[in-house]
């Protein structure tokens, strides 16, 4: 009896401490931003892109993987509104903004991998637009891709929306694991009129199969976790 109690306090302490120790995607975008639009401000009027680049990737890889994304409601296209903790499988999510068109070739290389990995992952294309402009972009993809949407007129304009939206410029690819870590941000693939619709199909299949095969890769070290 005294060494079922003493078992029950440790693990009592040790998720007290986890939860504790939980950082939010929010809150460290929250502290560590200004700093980062400062050093990009002075990039840009410095004409240094690569720099840019660098700057986005130390962000992701030193601040925010690792944090815990923060639960917000978006739309289905019946109008439902769900909580992004519904997902239960590891997500791919998506944004676009109203004004950003697909890439070429990744429409198609979306639709190819809901078909191999829609069973094992969620991916989901999370529009900023109303419930028409998210019907009629739907049509496109597969049926396995989860259509949502955040329109500007309903929500109740929260940080994570705002941060999702505003923060980090252009419309990107966010890796969550099932237990809601993130593991990863990208930056989607932009158009380039020089290449061939299937050169862009191929670095799209490239970019979003590694994202996949990432989050699958951490999902088995999850299930390792005794």
């Amino acid at each position: 009896m005294k060494r079922s109690l003493l078992v029950l306090i440790f693990l009592t302490v040790s998720i007290l401490s986890a939860q504790e120790n939980t950082i939010f995607f929010s809150q460290a975008l929250n502290v560590h931003i200004p700093k980062y639009i400062q050093d990009v401000e002075q990039a840009i009027s410095s004409n240094k892109k690569d720099t840019i680049t660098h700057l986005f990737n130390d962000l992701v890889r030193h601040s925010l993987v690792g944090t815990y994304f923060d639960d917000f409601n978006s739309n289905s296209l019946g109008k439902k509104n769900l909580p992004f903790s519904k997902f239960e499988k590891p997500v791919l999510l998506i944004t676009y903004s109203p004004w950003s068109i697909p890439s070429k070739g990744e429409m198609p290389a979306l639709n190819e991998l809901a078909k191999e990995y829609g069973d094992q992952i969620d991916i989901v294309l999370l529009f900023w637009s109303d419930q028409k402009t998210a019907r009629k972009k739907a049509k496109d993809y597969h049926h396995k891709i989860k259509i949502r949407y955040v329109d500007d007129q309903d929500n109740k304009n929260t940080q994570i929306i705002r941060n999702l939206k505003h923060s980090l410029g252009l419309p990107l690819i966010f890796s969550v694991s099932s237990n809601e870590m993130v593991v990863n941000i990208e930056k989607r693939l932009v158009n380039k009129l020089d290449q061939t619709i299937e050169n862009c199909y191929t670095k799209n299949i490239e970019l979003y199969k590694n994202s996949i095969l990432r989050l699958l890769s951490n999902e088995d070290a999850l299930s390792a976790t005794p």
